[in-house]
């Protein structure tokens, strides 16, 4: 996506695809396909619709009986005095003493007490923070770290004696290809079992040797585990061999950058390791090993290149396309010319962050995104198609093949087109979100379109819900939805934050699991930002100065934080209670 600039500081990447020749090279060699049948368009009411008239009753649980929820009160407002972006604010503990401290990159990474105190200011990363920092204690030792990519690089700070130190061992450089890429995904968990916990960030980069998937050990040092290929990381690494990106099993896996929140950590395959998933541009969505190697896809899908014929081929090998017919004849069937994107809809990955669940209770993970559904040259995203994927699991048998329910794609209206010189929103959407709506123990899918609607999908792939944000309102759009319950009936609420390009566009909207209405707020005292007003990072729920009552704390593009408080909530259970998920930012349910 193009350069985005507002704030006290410039910083912005091409978005590689639309202006990368290569993109368009591989897309009319590879790409296509028909528009799945029955999913029609939805155009944007003339009023908020909180849920479809159509929409099927949700089960309501025995624990109906709990109160009401009340609308969230504002607290106060924090402003630092820079913009913020997609980065939600972790709220955590730093110290021990019971209540939780804010912590906010902007482009500077403060920490403030639960009563709105500036504690501590961090500036080992340069230019803005696009994706929120991950907070996790990462090599055992009692102190927690707070991890934030900028421009070139990854820092990792301290929380000691109340201030923000840099760890021994960090920054980390991402700088590859001659160029000091954005880091615009960050995520973290333990890959290998072994007790701390990695790093992966995921970076702009449009220069044919540049990489845009890093792996840190808690170190700062660039993670290779042991009996794995060397480098393990970075990738795409532009190297021949065995397990290496050039020349991986035929035609080499390869990418141009990573421009959303392009990252997801979870187990998705037979070994005890973690799986990276990532998303990027050329189009594809990858499956890494925790070692850098590419994660095969079925037998399913095969290489129609004749020196390769037959062999299988890594996830991050082919362009996935919406119509499953199309796909069948493509990567099964082997027949046809592939299909003009002219005329045909493909899927394209470049900035749709993956999320990682359960979505049928086998045991066996499986990942969701919500990509771009794309046709014409140049590039014209016609809607976005929630895609379930099956991991490797059993061998592989099934890997990245369509999950069961999502064969054809739910898809979103057509989103509302961006006026020239507007980098907002970007061109993929939000992360999706995933919850147990109505009780019946399996994930639904969570998610704002850029067509004025958030989505509810159920994990058999049927549309649940939908509720109109912004009916007739042009340019305005949502943030990542989060989830908790927030008066103890064991259903989960869903916040979200509201922004555009309008004065006073900023607002917190509160949802009931069947998609009704409980609130939605104008931010007070909103403020003027060239890239927009209002709220496009998750909101982040958590009972923030200790006394049983949950708060929502907002980052805005325009004048910082807002800190809410919900009369009569209860520190119960958050399903997704920040920004992809949990402050690993892993987009793995339970993080």
């Amino acid at each position: 996506m193009p350069g985005q600039r507002g704030g006290r500081t410039t910083s912005g990447y091409c978005a590689g695809m639309r202006s990368n020749p290569r993109s368009v090279t591989l897309l009319a060699s590879l790409c296509a396909v028909a528009l799945a049948a029955g999913c029609a368009t939805v155009p944007v009411p003339a009023e908020v619709v909180q849920a479809d008239a159509a929409a099927p009753a949700q089960p309501v649980p025995s624990a109906a009986k709990a109160a009401a929820v009340r609308k969230p009160v504002h607290v106060r407002r924090i402003d630092p005095g820079q913009t913020g972006w997609f980065s939600s604010p972790a709220l955590v503990d730093l110290d021990g003493d019971g209540t939780r401290e804010i912590v906010a990159p902007l482009y500077s990474t403060y920490v403030y007490s639960a009563s709105g105190t500036k504690l501590a200011t961090g500036t080992a990363t340069s230019g803005r923070v696009y994706a929120p920092s991950v907070v996790a204690d990462l090599d055992h030792d009692g102190t927690t770290e707070v991890v934030v990519g900028g421009s070139g690089t990854v820092a990792a700070y301290e929380w000691r004696d109340g201030a923000l130190g840099v760890k021994a061992g960090w920054p980390a450089s991402v700088a590859s290809g001659g160029q000091k890429p954005e880091v615009r995904g960050l995520a973290a968990a333990d890959l290998d079992g072994d007790g701390t916990i990695e790093v992966v960030a995921t970076t702009t980069n449009t220069s044919a040797t540049g990489s845009q998937v890093f792996v840190f050990s808690a170190n700062g040092s660039l993670y290779q585990p042991a009996g794995g290929h060397s480098p393990a990381w970075p990738r795409y690494n532009q190297l021949t061999g065995s397990g290496n990106d050039k020349d991986f099993n035929g035609y080499g896996n390869h990418g141009y950058g990573a421009y959303g929140l392009n990252v997801g950590i979870g187990q998705l395959d037979d070994d005890p390791q973690l799986e990276i998933v990532v998303t990027f541009d050329n189009h594809q969505i990858n499956l890494f090993n925790h070692d850098g190697t590419s994660v095969l896809a079925s037998d399913w899908y095969t290489n129609r290149a004749s020196e390769y014929a037959g062999q299988r081929l890594g996830w991050g090998q082919f362009i996935r396309w919406l119509s499953p017919s199309v796909e069948d004849a493509q990567w099964h069937a082997h027949t046809g010319a592939w299909p003009s994107p002219k005329k045909v809809s493909w899927l394209q990955w470049t900035a749709s962050p993956p999320s990682i669940g359960d979505l049928d209770n086998d045991g066996h993970a499986e990942v969701i995104g919500v990509p771009n559904v794309e046709k014409k040259i140049p590039y014209q995203t016609q809607a976005h198609a929630v895609m379930a994927l099956d991991g490797a699991q059993n061998g592989g048998v099934r890997s990245g093949r369509r999950h069961a329910g999502f064969t054809t794609l739910p898809k979103t209206g057509k989103p509302i087109v961006r006026s020239s010189g507007d980098w907002y929103p970007p061109d993929g959407i939000p992360a999706p979100t995933l919850v147990d709506l109505n009780g019946d123990s399996r994930l639904d899918i969570v998610f704002p379109g850029n067509d004025g609607y958030i989505y509810a999908i159920s994990a058999t792939g049927k549309r649940l819900w939908r509720y109109g944000y912004a009916p007739g309102k042009k340019r305005t759009f949502a943030s990542e939805v989060s989830a908790a319950d927030l008066n103890g009936d064991g259903r989960p609420e869903l916040v979200f934050g509201v922004y555009g390009r309008a004065k006073k566009s900023g607002r917190l909207v509160v949802l009931k699991p069947t998609g009704g209405k409980i609130a939605s707020l104008t931010v007070p005292k909103q403020g003027t930002d060239g890239n927009g007003i209002g709220i496009a990072a998750a909101p982040s729920i958590a009972d923030l100065d200790g006394n049983g009552t949950l708060e929502i704390v907002t980052t805005s593009i325009d004048h910082g934080l807002d800190i809410w408080t919900v009369p009569g909530s209860t520190s119960g259970t958050s399903a997704w209670p920040t920004g992809r998920g949990s402050l690993l930012r892993n987009g793995t349910v339970g993080g």
